[in-house]
């Protein structure tokens, strides 16, 4: 049954939409007592802020109009970098601002302005673990382009020195320990959304290897090994028909599939242990997470016991932990402590600002029109059914609906609808067959897995048939 609208200044929804946001966070790795929190703290706009991790402390570093989520810390704590455009438009220089603050420098005042991936890794921006290398794949005067800067030992700023450019779509790079390999995703051989692997000799630009999988197979990069000298870069595969973590040398080509049948899913790289001996991995079944830790020398797999709830940059941290922002359908999202060896909550770092409960998300799957199973989330008011019901679409379609705390949700359920999200055909996690779907045909079988739900929706008792809303950004439908 519909409410009258919440309207006073304490109504749940309110408090909801009002609380501040902390969207990530992270700890350099090479000075893990520094760290960068983004969140929008101040003026309900996002902003970097330095994170002292001993005292707990934040410290509001940028002030733009428009705010900026997109940021890159240096492993050795010493910078920050992030892409400086106009208004949003995504378009413009790399720049860095010491941690501690102060003016921002031009890493490229000669390069035209240009564009990023953000599917990229780090946002279009890649850093040697040794902290003196730069590496990136920008788009200007229609093709992709490799760059990589030396920075100086007294921190000088050196030429960009270009290594590649081709108008094929390429990701931004990976780069070793110190920096003397770059390793980027490319679709240069593929003409598709289908990637291989291009590695580089940093110093000579000269191409140094290369790794396909296959017809119709497609590889994704993470990281370079973090331990010097070390030349394994860790990627996955999906030729299996799942993403599939991978260790590949580019300068020997040796490579090593990690066995791991036992698990259901796509399997995605998180994290490298700074000693080189650990994985951290998260496995997507049903767009439900969860953690487990490989050990290289071993071979052994760990589930961690960790709470129920969705995952964003998640990695090693010091003293046998792990540094992640956790969120869920009633908690908003803080960053937490984890045990390495358990997976169970040690501490909350920062805390989300204390809100109202809400209505709780249930994962639910139906047939779509054609009998494909499709996976969704719902969240129902108290009560009895059937309800007008909010339909939602991701955008992307490259993306996944996961748990979420989600303001815009409940306070739809505060007033008496029901809401569900639904991982159409095309979206990412649920393996290569369910994502290639849809391309080359955009819009149909989405529209077709939208019809199947709300067939589902009336059948179980939850929508009402005359009142089913669509709604969605970008891809998704605005």
């Amino acid at each position: 049954m519909l409410k009258e609208p919440l309207l006073d200044e304490t109504a749940p929804w309110k408090q909801r939409f009002n609380a501040s946001i902390i969207f990530s966070a992270r700890i350099a790795r090479e000075n893990p007592g520094r760290g960068i929190v983004i969140s929008n703290q101040a003026n309900h706009v996002f902003q970097i802020y330095s994170w002292d991790v001993s005292t707990n402390t934040m410290t509001q570093l940028t002030h733009k109009p428009d705010g900026l989520f997109e940021v890159v810390l240096s492993p050795d704590g010493q910078y920050l970098y992030y892409l400086e455009d106009q208004g949003g438009n995504e378009t413009g220089h790399f720049l860095r601002i010491p941690y501690e603050g102060g003016n921002p420098v031009d890493l490229t005042p000669n390069l035209p302005p240009y564009v990023v991936s953000q599917e990229s890794t780090l946002y279009g921006l890649t850093i040697s673990g040794s902290s003196r290398v730069l590496g990136g794949v920008v788009a200007h005067s229609n093709a992709y382009h490799l760059y990589c800067i030396e920075v100086g030992e007294k921190d000088p700023i050196g030429e960009p020195h270009l290594l590649y450019s081709n108008p094929k779509l390429a990701m931004s790079p990976v780069l070793s320990y110190d920096g003397e390999v770059a390793v980027i995703a490319s679709t240069e051989s593929t003409g598709t959304l289908q990637y291989t692997l291009i590695a580089f000799d940093v110093r000579s630009g000269e191409r140094i290897g290369e790794l396909e999988d296959g017809p119709g197979a497609s590889l994704d990069l993470f990281t370079f090994s973090p331990v010097a000298g070390d030349l394994r870069v860790l990627a996955t595969s999906n030729r299996s028909g799942n993403m599939r973590p991978l260790l590949w040398n580019p300068c020997t080509g040796e490579r090593y599939n990690l066995p791991l049948d036992e698990l259901e899913g796509e399997i995605k790289p998180l994290d490298w242990s700074s000693d080189g001996k650990r994985l951290l991995l998260c496995q997507f079944r049903q767009a439900v997470q969860r953690l487990y830790i490989y050990n290289l020398e071993s071979g052994a797999l760990h589930a961690l016991q960790h709470p129920s709830g969705t995952y964003t940059q998640t990695h090693f941290g010091p003293d046998d932990t792990i540094l992640t922002t956790w969120q869920n359908a009633n908690h908003a999202a803080c960053i937490i402590e984890l045990d390495e060896r358990t997976g169970q909550q040690k501490h909350i770092l920062i805390a989300a600002d204390t809100v109202p409960e809400g209505q709780p998300w249930k994962s639910f799957t139906f047939p779509s029109t054609d009998g494909e199973t499709i996976q969704g989330w719902l969240c129902v008011p108290e009560g009895e059914g059937p309800f007008p019901t909010i339909l939602e679409t991701h955008g992307g379609p490259n993306a996944v609906t996961v748990e979420r705390f989600d303001a815009v949700c409940q306070s739809w359920v505060d007033h008496g609808f029901a809401f569900a999200s639904i991982n159409y055909r095309g979206s990412t996690t649920f393996g290569k067959q369910f994502l290639e779907q849809i391309w080359g045909n955009p819009g149909d079988l989405e529209v077709e897995d939208m019809v199947g739900a709300r067939t589902w929706l009336i059948e179980q008792g939850i929508a009402r048939p005359d009142q089913v809303f669509l709604t969605g950004r970008s891809y998704g439908g605005i």
